[in-house]
């Protein structure tokens, strides 16, 4: 009996780690991939001792060993991948993009720290103060609030004093009708310690309100924000947008259409950069109904509405004064096609717009939830150069 549940535990855990290499086919098995790619290391060693504890027992020990053995073996290539991945993104940002920025300006000094994987990012606890930016109106709309993280100096969380400081405005994601501002706040924080202002909203959700009703939310942020840069020691010449998945699309939305000067540059995590290509080729319908979220979103199918679709992509609305922009996005994205990032870089491309992609070979949407994982990472890394550089 306890050989037959050593060998069944052995084959649960080596399916799981065929995650580590095929693409998530439903909603429930993409969270648990999240989970895999991005801190499956840490089963890594159990698997090895598991191997050696089972090894020449019987009935099932050597197959249960041999399971052991390979399941370590997979969840190692994440990380493998990850190391290769850091020195090739490294190396091409250091030569084109962040040639003129000196490392010691910055917390992290490579992509991938391995004492972050097993200890974590230290993040200080910055209690954000909420702020309504748009009031309730006599229509029903129901107020927007954000989330203001005031800029400080370092880690040690010492406020930077009368100084203006560059605002980093991040968008959630969602899918355009659900989440909220408080998505992800490690983030936050972590951005505040470098000395930026974060101020994280909230905006119209779907179906109840569609495109471009998000796109006036994030002008009215700006417009609030100017108007309390004083009391906020906001530089009003240095926003950047930062969006993850649909408040990705949100923001490089934003930042090509607003042409606004003051806007130095935009971030964009795994976002549906071509609404059109979007809706031609949809997720695979047990993840996510892809097709029911962009007709909620742009308020009808393609043929309905066909102008929308157009008019909400960032690909057709980016154009050679666009802002700075940095693409961050997962090969085997099972939700949002990489596609969409090699499109858009191809148009960045010809434009002569300033960008950077960290492409991650294996990282699956929403891998950054996963803050210390090998994806959070690297990500990290070339964010806080980003910043630097557009801000500077």
């Amino acid at each position: 009996m306890l050989s037959s549940f050593r060998l069944c535990f052995a084959i649960l855990l080596f399916l799981a780690a065929q995650l580590t290499w095929l693409r998530a086919p439903t909603h429930g098995l993409w969270k648990l991939s999240i989970v895999i790619l991005e801190g499956g290391y840490f089963a890594i060693l159990p698997c090895l001792a598991l191997a050696l504890w089972n090894f020449k027992t019987r009935p099932f020990g050597n197959i249960a060993a041999l399971l052991y053995l390979l399941s370590a073996f997979l969840f190692a290539l994440p990380l493998l991948q990850a190391a290769r991945t850091a020195s090739r993104l490294e190396h091409s940002f250091a030569g084109g993009f962040g040639k003129t920025l000196p490392d010691e300006a910055f917390h992290r000094l490579k992509p991938l720290v391995w004492k972050d994987l097993l200890l974590g990012i230290h993040v200080p606890q910055i209690e954000p103060v909420s702020m309504v930016y748009v009031d309730s109106n006599q229509d029903g709309d129901k107020a927007l609030s954000l989330d203001f993280y005031p800029a400080r100096t370092s880690l040690r969380e010492e406020k930077l004093g009368e100084e203006k400081v560059p605002c980093v405005i991040l968008i959630h994601g969602g899918g355009w009708n659900s989440d909220d501002r408080k998505e992800l706040a490690p983030l936050n924080g972590y951005l505040s310690s470098l000395g930026y202002a974060v101020a994280a909203i909230d905006y119209r959700l779907a179906p109840r309100y569609t495109y471009p009703a998000p796109m006036i939310d994030v002008q009215n942020a700006l417009a609030f924000l100017r108007r309390h840069s004083v009391e906020l020691n906001l530089d009003t010449s240095r926003f950047i947008l930062l969006g993850r998945s649909a408040g990705g699309q949100i923001a490089l939305q934003a930042a090509y259409t607003l042409k606004d000067p003051n806007i130095k540059g935009v971030i964009a995590f795994y976002a549906p950069a071509d609404m059109v290509y979007g809706y031609s080729l949809p997720s695979n319908p047990l993840l996510l109904d892809s097709r029911k979220l962009m007709e909620d979103y742009l308020g009808g199918s393609y043929s309905q509405n066909p102008a929308a679709y157009h008019n909400s992509s960032p690909i057709e609305a980016v154009d050679s004064s666009s802002p700075p922009t940095l693409l961050l996005h997962g090969h085997p994205d099972v939700l949002v096609s990489y596609q969409h990032t090699v499109h858009l870089e191809a148009k960045l491309n010809r434009l002569g717009v300033e960008h950077f992609t960290v492409d991650l070979p294996w990282a699956t949407h929403g891998y950054d939830y996963v803050f210390s994982g090998p994806g959070s990472q690297i990500s990290l890394y070339f964010i806080e150069r980003f910043l630097a550089k557009v801000t500077q």
